[in-house]
């Protein structure tokens, strides 16, 4: 009993010397006027079951805890966006999580610098984004990079914004970056190499515009920690392949590794079969629709993982499809509705209705990729440090009944990649307090090698509600979740936040 109350009293001591130490910082940058933004918050989670309902954690770039009963200390600082007309502008941010209780570390989801010169700009560090044709505030999540996982630390040089080329009607933007995976599970030292490319028809003010694009991304290179029998084939010399040739294959991964033992000595039969590391990305397509009080865009996500699906398509019903409606009237109480339905059925088992409908078979049609955010070498799949990267409808094996795991020898990270999921999201206003609520039922049948029939439902109210005295906003979410796949779930999040 005298244990418990030590630690009561020393947990009390830290949070009071954590507010006061952010108080005054806070009261420090305004009495400055300092061309930055400093906010703090303090909050906690509480569940029925020990784990944040799925609405709650998902879509937060890796800033909430696994755990409920912690107590959340979060501090921000950021530069104030710069609205001259200067070619040369910078802009930073560093965004802090502290959890105590159950769980107790501390994540840094953000810290960047960003110069931007003209309409080019380039990023160090970690940066919250989301990449791909989607609502980027109210998506279930974009199919590939939804904002589900931390940022990876990374270089990235881009043309963040839709820029004029040749007409005055098209228009283009990208970005081309390297990041690094660090030490995961499995696999130490690897890289992620990501590009994208994407292209409107439309001038800015038109009331209808045409989207479409790619986004590649290549997990490659490190070390693997798990040893092989000497049958296998996965690595040589107890690595996966590095170099300037490996790089250009990533780059640009159009044909197969050469066998020339010269070229790459560590390329294994592996590679050789399935190209050089983990390869994976979505085209997008959509349109943009400006009426008199709505807006309305409406995109459609077609997920590749393996140059297979890629050049086959026969996986072209497999994807994210979306619409999303948005309120013009500076007075509605419905500011945005999302409705949103993934699949991911097809993985190259069927030709989708569109290709039978024109005739069309791929030269790899038939062949059940069954892989979507799996990989023979990576074992920790797309996602980092333990979270998925895309999409977070594929659960990773971890968060699921232990009924429906894969409890073989390798065990997958997605051990529930084969899915057809139902979304809503919608945020409004009631008097001043702003409102989020999301809404989902998927159907999961698990993956090829391990099937099953789970359906989930899952939903998620967050308030954001001003406290004038207090100079602050109160937040405060309830997500509740019952089902087959994973455990049913009460929960709730409260904190105040006071921006400086």
């Amino acid at each position: 009993m005298f244990i418990r109350y030590q630690m009561i009293k020393n947990l009390l001591r830290i949070i009071l010397l954590i507010l006061c130490t952010f108080w005054c910082t806070g009261t420090l940058f305004a009495q400055k006027k300092q061309k930055a933004k400093y906010s703090v918050e303090l909050g906690g989670f509480y569940s029925i079951n020990n784990t944040i309902p799925f609405w709650l954690r998902s879509n937060q770039f890796g800033a909430f805890p696994n755990t409920d009963n912690t107590v959340l200390f979060r501090q921000n600082l950021e530069s104030r966006k710069d609205t001259s007309k200067a070619n040369f502008k910078t802009s930073y941010c560093f965004d802090m999580v502290l959890f105590v209780g159950s769980q107790a570390k501390i994540i840094i989801p953000e810290a960047f610098y960003r110069v931007d010169y003209k309409k080019f700009a380039l990023t160090v560090g970690r940066r919250k984004q989301v990449h791909g044709l989607v609502d980027s505030t109210l998506s279930s999540g974009s199919i590939t990079w939804s904002g589900n996982a931390l940022p990876l630390p990374e270089i990235q040089l881009s043309v963040p914004e839709y820029t004029k080329v040749l007409f005055p009607f098209l228009s283009f933007k990208g970005h081309f970056s390297h990041a690094w995976f660090g030490n995961q599970t499995s696999v130490r030292g690897y890289y992620l190499h990501q590009k994208s490319l994407y292209g409107r028809i439309g001038r800015p003010n038109s009331k209808v515009k045409l989207y479409g694009g790619i986004l590649h991304h290549a997990q490659w290179g490190g070390t693997p920690k798990y040893g092989i029998p000497d049958w296998d084939t996965r690595y040589v010399n107890g690595k996966f392949p590095t170099g300037w040739y490996v790089y250009r294959n990533i780059l640009l991964p159009f044909t197969n590794p050469s066998k020339d033992s010269l070229v790459n000595p560590n390329t294994s039969p592996y590679d050789y079969e399935n190209r050089y590391g983990n390869h994976l990305g979505q085209i997008d397509m959509g349109g943009e629709l400006i009426l008199k009080k709505l807006k309305m865009l409406f995109y459609k996500q077609i997920i590749f993982e393996t140059g297979q699906t890629f050049s086959s398509l026969t996986n072209i019903d497999d994807g994210l499809y979306g619409i999303s409606i948005s309120s013009l009237k500076p007075e509605s109480k419905i500011n945005k509705v999302v409705f949103e339905f993934l699949q991911t059925t097809n993985q190259g088992l069927y030709r989708s209705g569109f290709l039978r409908l024109i005739g069309f078979q791929g030269k790899h049609y038939g062949r059940n990729q069954n892989f979507y955010f799996n990989h023979g070498q990576y074992f920790e799949g797309w996602s980092y440090n333990g979270l998925t990267i895309g999409s977070p409808f594929l659960i990773p094996n971890p968060d699921i009944r232990y009924e429906n795991k894969d409890n073989g020898l390798i065990q997958l990270y997605a051990n529930n990649n084969n899915i057809k999921a139902g979304y809503i999201g919608m945020s409004n206003k009631l008097n001043t307090i702003l409102l989020e609520s999301r809404m989902s039922f998927s159907r999961n049948y698990g993956t090829g090698n391990n099937p099953l029939k789970a359906d989930q439902f899952s939903i998620a109210t967050k308030a954001a509600i001003p406290a004038p005295k207090l100079k602050g906003i109160i937040n405060v979410g309830v997500g509740i979740e019952q089902g087959d796949l994973i455990y049913d779930n009460y929960g709730a999040f409260v904190s105040f936040k006071k921006i400086w």
